[in-house]
């Protein structure tokens, strides 16, 4: 498992660097993981979200962008935020949303948990549950969602694209949910955690180096109106 250095950028570059890792990155089956930091107060929403609706809950200005992966809109104003890239031949990238989802987050449980905080998985209901339309979705627990057991919020989520190049994964975890966390230990246990559940050994790789071409176009995908604002 390749691990980037942790790199702190805007909403657009954010979101472009999660869309490079997936599309163009130079190791390609390789797994790869992406522990990044924003450089102001952001949202971000699902691709097939209403950029309207958002538009109209967000404060003028404050950036919101559209994501390339699912779920609803993600405030990025104090959480920890990581992209993951499994690729085809994985066996993880066989199996199906909510397997993969349970795997990223047992690895989550398991750092926080080695710290002593009070977190654990939502566990899966015993038959179908009804449709829920993605909204906020950092305020409403899903199967296999992190929580506080002592409360029961939301602490962590995660959203998914997977294309022929692999699964990406996109997580955060509220950091003032989890006041006591040492967040630089958490960072290191976490990525300890993905490589054992993952079995991949875990290795510090430079920053990619991609064409100008994809740089600049992934760049613009997310900047533009086009994509933010084409539902």
């Amino acid at each position: 498992m390749d691990v980037l250095p942790r790199h702190t950028a805007d909403a657009i570059a954010n979101m472009s660097a999660d869309y490079l890792l997936l599309e163009h990155y130079p190791r390609p089956t390789e797994i790869r993981f992406r522990p990044f930091a924003w450089s102001e107060p952001s949202y971000t929403f699902g691709v097939s979200q209403s950029w309207k609706t958002y538009r109209a809950q967000v404060p003028a200005e404050i950036p919101l962008v559209r994501r390339c992966t699912g779920g609803g809109l993600v405030s990025h104003l104090h959480d920890w935020t990581f992209a993951l890239v499994i690729p085809p031949n994985h066996l993880l990238y066989e199996k199906d949303a909510s397997a993969s989802y349970l795997a990223i987050h047992q690895a989550l449980a398991k750092a926080l948990q080695k710290q002593g905080q009070p977190v654990d998985l939502v566990p899966a209901p015993p038959s179908p549950r009804p449709f829920h339309a993605p909204d906020q979705c950092a305020e409403r627990a899903e199967p296999h969602d992190l929580i506080r057991t002592d409360t029961g919020k939301k602490v962590a989520g995660a959203a998914q694209k997977r294309n022929r190049k692999g699964l990406l994964i996109e997580g955060y975890v509220w950091q003032p949910s989890l006041p006591n966390c040492q967040w630089g230990h958490f960072e290191t246990d976490f990525v300890a955690s993905l490589s054992e559940i993952l079995k991949s050994p875990a290795q510090k790789v430079p920053e990619p180096i991609y064409d100008q071409f994809d740089h600049e176009g992934a760049w613009a995908k997310f900047a533009s109106p086009e994509w933010n604002q084409r539902l």
